[in-house]
């Protein structure tokens, strides 16, 4: 009797066929997804380390940045807006004074003149390559220049140009950076490039509210170091890919969007003579500003890529839009072109240097232009041309000036 139990208790405990299969199903589907998972995370992670490298051997932008966007090179502070020392995204890299370019010291070396960039975007430096922006062209022409500037006293060695632009400064802004910020870094030169579509925004240009909490100075957290940059790099590539067929109407039903979510009246159809007048009071307060900290300034018209063309490309007439749905594309123009009168108008009543490069680059190829006001490295470079020659009729004019003070000290 107990040979024939045992296999009778050793058949009972074991499980039926159809249990077997299924487990065996279940952990095989288990593996499975496992496999897929980690094979998915292999992927996520090595784009986004792709990514981080391609950054650091591009732009030299170390592996765990903080910084994740272009919005985080700027800073609001008791000073006001401007810079933030020591960041850098990409090829964006800020020095320890809260400008782009490269390291330097808060007042310039003997025999130096040091000339400041001040503006918005266009000054700044978006589309054209690393340290091609019009404020780096500008210090290696005026230095090609140096030796050949008739005026120049022997003392004059070098010249040094600090680009204090960031995007979105208006003028009063800048008037506040200026007073605040810029007056003790012994410039001889502001050269000054408004960028007058601002007075197109829903709200016209003030200055940046000062904030004396003391968390500019706050070191970003750690965990920024973890947003994924892939992310973002896929939306810039997808972005980029669109043909303009589509890009195009896309902008366009944006505005309209916008433009219906506001009552009647609130577009600009026509020029607004109050926010000229206000650019106009601006400029003039800026150029007193810059005269009572020690500096000359240099003004400068601004260009666009629709003057002096006989006909405007309406797909980028259309971005422009986009950026300002406040005004139809022809008044962004109009504003742009009485912009350029008024700046003229108060460099001759204040006796300032005025550059007209908005007739400069209405005379270069359309690849001047990144986009509608934006340059490329060409037009970086046609920029700097007129702009040194601004910056020299400046500095001899300030030279002349002085001389018959010094000859007289010499008595």
């Amino acid at each position: 009797m107990a040979t024939t139990s045992a296999p009778l208790n050793t058949k009972l405990s074991q499980p039926d066929a159809p249990d077997v299969r299924r487990d065996e199903r279940a952990r095989s589907a288990g593996t499975g997804l496992a496999g897929w998972l980690l094979i998915v995370l292999v992927f996520v992670f090595s784009v986004e380390f792709a990514c981080r490298v391609e950054d650091w051997v591009m732009y030299r932008m170390p592996i765990l940045s903080r910084y994740r966007s272009l919005d985080d090179l700027v800073v609001r502070d008791a000073m006001g807006m401007h810079g933030r020392p020591n960041a850098r995204f990409e090829k964006w890299v800020m020095n320890d004074l809260g400008m782009r370019g490269p390291p330097t010291t808060k007042t310039p070396a003997p025999g130096t003149v040091r000339v400041i960039t001040v503006g918005a975007s266009e000054t700044f430096g978006l589309r054209e390559s690393p340290n091609r922006e019009y404020p780096r062209q500008l210090e290696d022409s005026l230095n090609a220049q140096v030796s050949r500037v008739s005026c120049s006293r022997p003392e004059i060695r070098r010249f040094e140009v600090l680009n204090a632009a960031f995007a979105g400064m208006g003028l009063p802004t800048i008037e506040q950076d200026v007073r605040n910020r810029l007056a003790p870094l012994g410039a001889k030169i502001v050269v000054i490039y408004p960028s007058p579509a601002s007075y197109l925004d829903e709200q016209a240009p003030a200055a940046a509210r000062p904030d004396s909490s003391g968390q500019a100075e706050q070191a970003m957290p750690l965990r920024r170091a973890l947003y994924p940059r892939a992310l973002s790099r896929m939306r810039e590539q997808l972005k980029q890919a669109l043909p303009e067929v589509i890009k195009t109407p896309l902008r366009a039903r944006q505005t309209r969007a916008m433009v219906a979510a506001h009552p009647p009246g609130w577009r600009f159809e026509s020029v607004p003579s109050d926010r000229l007048a206000q650019y106009d009071a601006d400029l003039r307060r800026l150029i007193g500003t810059i005269r009572r900290v020690g500096a000359t300034p240099v003004l400068v018209t601004h260009a666009n890529e629709f003057v002096g063309r006989p006909s405007a490309d309406a797909p980028m007439l259309i971005a422009w839009e986009k950026f300002y749905p406040r005004a139809t594309g022809r008044t962004i123009i109009a504003v742009d072109s009485v912009a350029r009168a008024l700046t003229i108008a108060a460099g001759a009543d204040s006796g300032v240097v005025t550059v007209d490069a908005a007739r400069t680059l209405a005379g270069q190829p359309l690849s001047a232009f990144a986009d509608f006001v934006h340059f490329t490295d060409l037009g970086a470079s046609v920029m700097a041309g007129v702009v040194r020659d601004g910056v020299v009729g400046a500095v001899c004019s300030a030279v002349e000036s002085a001389a018959p003070a010094d000859r007289g000290g010499a008595r």
